[in-house]
């Protein structure tokens, strides 16, 4: 049954709003013997007496739009929320008759203040600061006929900062019984109110036992405030970017007592110190878990970390057991990303390796010699090779819903199951799944246009004269059992004697996923190289 005495919301209401995580802003929601509306005003701290004075509602948001307030004594005049009062919304209504859906939003000045975007798929605005950290600001709620918008209070306290203004909360509540008051000890006459500084409501009560709907309900009017901050560190872009604290890394081992040796990443490439800004920092390879996980935000290639629209890491990824960057190099990283590096330091493990001196010195490029930078490379190779010869790639073009399989292909960060499975399974995906079958049916036969895609290349490969065909044809079947019998499926024992047969009984997660990408590679390779000559 529902609380006649709104309990919870009264709670609320007398409640310290700024320790709040999210702020209800707008609310209108009818479901269940319960009819809850609520709409937030803007305006100055001197009218908070005004406001509280009474639980009536002030403003009501069909009031507000840009429109003429019309005089009797005096000709119209336009206001950019058609009335002449030091109140404003921050949340507006747009009503066309219903002949279309009513729309509610966020005032334009908000969503700029934060540089809101509208994410579509869960309904909500995020914030994109200068570092290209996300986070979530507002949230949209809906059920039927019924919303719920929802501020972060950190967002909305800055906001009312900025703004010199504070948040007023109108709130309109109702529930349904289906006893008569009298059955509860209550009647029309009862009122229960409280005022203070900071808010004002009053529960009263109505008997419908006459009529044909529920036998009584109660009302909650209500008032409260949300103050914004009473000041806040105001920076520029630039400052926000640069003011943050660097932190320290291992930069050696005191040979006396063990002990590591931390040096600040705060290096300019022009200062002279024993530990400047070129010295090499060593971190273990599971470091690079979580970008792999968010291939739509970051990208890893040979040589650098890349975070859309915001910074790139230069690093050493060319190893099995670590990587590197540099000291310096480490300072571009927002605060927070040097503790998480700073979690996965290591001491030093050797000198820079000669591959990244001539790289990053000597203005020399060479091969990755890791097999999984290896098959990236040998896999865009191939496809222009083939664009050269037979006028199509080999590979078609990822899906934006796929590029997430080929770019966080790469060697097992960790000897657990779930991970090789998930690296089949993509190996699988931009090896067979991505075969450029449409064009390759130009080539061949009705018939043959209706076996396996992996049939299909085998004959395209033997008619245009590709050698040892079957070698490549051999493995493309294997990864296709490997699939078959474990990643894709449950595993049984076929999966284990298959896995026998390829000589992996004494391989674990790393050391299988590394051979397969070595034959991925010659077999890439293989074909490159004929299409060269």
């Amino acid at each position: 049954m529902l609380d006649f005495y709104f309990k919870d919301i009264v709670s609320w209401i007398k409640s310290d709003k700024r320790k709040s995580t999210w702020t209800t802003i707008y609310k209108h929601w009818e479901e269940n013997g319960s009819r809850e509306y609520l709409f937030c005003v803007l305006f100055p701290e001197k009218l908070i007496d005004e406001f509280v004075e009474h639980a009536s509602w002030s403003l009501n948001i069909t009031n507000l739009r840009p429109d003429y307030a019309h005089y009797s004594e005096k000709d119209p005049e336009y206001y950019r929320w058609g009335i002449e009062s030091e109140y404003e919304p921050i949340i507006y209504q747009q009503f066309y008759n219903n002949i279309f859906p009513t729309k509610f939003e966020i005032v334009e000045e908000f969503l700029q203040f934060f540089n809101l975007y509208f994410d579509n798929k869960n309904n909500s605005y995020i914030s994109v600061d200068i570092t290209s950290e996300q986070n979530e600001v507002v949230k949209i709620v809906r059920h039927k006929d019924n919303i719920e918008i929802k501020v972060k209070t950190h967002f909305l306290r800055q906001f009312l900062f900025a703004k010199k203004l504070v948040l007023g909360f109108q709130m309109d509540y109702f529930r349904e019984s289906d006893r008569t008051l009298s059955e509860q000890n209550l009647n029309e006459s009862m009122l229960f109110d409280e005022f203070a500084q900071l808010y004002n409501f009053n529960i009263c009560f109505k008997d419908y036992s006459s009529m044909d709907r529920c036998n009584s309900d109660s009302r909650l009017l209500a008032k409260a405030i949300l103050v914004g901050y009473e000041s806040h560190n105001i920076q520029t872009d630039y400052e926000r970017l640069n003011s943050g604290t660097c932190e320290d890394f291992i930069v050696d081992v005191n040979n006396e007592n063990g002990d590591f040796i931390y040096e600040s990443c705060n290096k300019s490439e022009f200062e002279e110190t024993k530990y400047g800004y070129y010295t090499s920092i060593f971190f273990k390879r599971e470091v690079l878990l979580k970008y792999y996980n968010s291939p739509n935000t970051y990208t890893i290639e040979d040589g650098s970390l890349y975070m859309k629209g915001s910074w790139r890491l230069y690093l050493d990824n060319n190893n099995y057991e670590f990587v590197s960057a540099y000291l310096g190099d480490l300072k571009m990283l927002p605060h927070f990303e040097q503790l998480y590096w700073k979690s996965f330091n290591i001491e030093p493990q050797s000198e820079v390796d000669k591959r990244r001196f001539n790289i990053d010195f000597l203005s020399s490029y060479y091969d990755p010699e890791i097999e999984d930078l290896k098959f990236k490379n040998e896999y865009i190779r191939v496809n222009k090779l083939f664009l050269k010869k037979f006028g199509f790639n080999l590979f078609s073009e990822f899906d934006e819903n796929d590029v997430h399989c080929f770019k966080t292909l790469r060697l097992p960060l960790k000897n657990e199951a779930a991970e090789l499975d998930v690296l089949i399974l993509n190996l699988c995906k931009v090896l067979i799944d991505y075969l450029n079958v449409k064009s390759i049916n130009t080539f061949l036969t009705s018939e043959q246009k209706e076996l396996r895609s992996i049939e299909k290349l085998e004959i395209f490969l033997e008619i245009n004269n590709l050698k040892n065909f079957e070698k490549i044809i051999a493995f493309y079947k294997t990864l296709q059992k490997l699939r078959s019998t474990g990643s894709a499926h449950r595993k049984n024992s076929d999966y284990k004697k298959f896995l026998l047969s390829l000589g992996f009984e004494n391989s674990d997660e790393k050391g299988i996923f590394k051979a397969l990408l070595k034959d991925a590679i010659n077999i890439l390779k293989n074909i490159s190289t004929q299409l060269e000559y």
